[in-house]
């Protein structure tokens, strides 16, 4: 059974705002996040939070837009090789081993010092 993470985590563990990470995952389609209907808090696996860390270093690190970063951390995450030809001559390798394990000491830290918000109304209080 998969473990699934809410937005805070993956936002603590890609080292982004959570504006950031909410508008990507509402502008794109990005591996390992289920979006609900309006109301339904967003689900991400573990790949999720991998896929969403990846695309805020290449965004942020490297100057690419983000639906290049979208793209090509697709391509990279899903590449036995962890490599991407991005154009004549180039490539680009992630160290998979090393990112995987400054993510998950990342994801970690959040689960430890984070709790999902409450979502919707609070309920009523009860009539004194």
């Amino acid at each position: 059974m998969s473990r699934f993470y809410h937005i805070e985590i993956a936002r603590h563990a890609a080292g982004v705002d959570l504006k950031w990470v909410d508008n990507l995952l509402s502008h794109f389609k990005v591996p390992g996040v289920e979006s609900g209907t309006q109301g339904v808090a967003r689900r991400i696996t573990l790949d999720g939070v991998y896929h969403v860390a990846l695309i805020a270093r290449l965004n942020r690190g490297m100057g690419m837009s983000v639906s290049t970063s979208v793209a090509l951390a697709s391509r990279l995450l899903a590449s036995e090789s962890s490599r991407a030809i991005v154009g004549s001559g180039l490539e680009l390798h992630v160290d998979r081993r090393a990112f995987a394990i400054e993510i998950d000491r990342r994801i970690n830290d959040a689960v430890e010092a984070s709790t999902p918000p409450r979502r919707g109304r609070p309920p009523r209080r009860a009539s004194e």
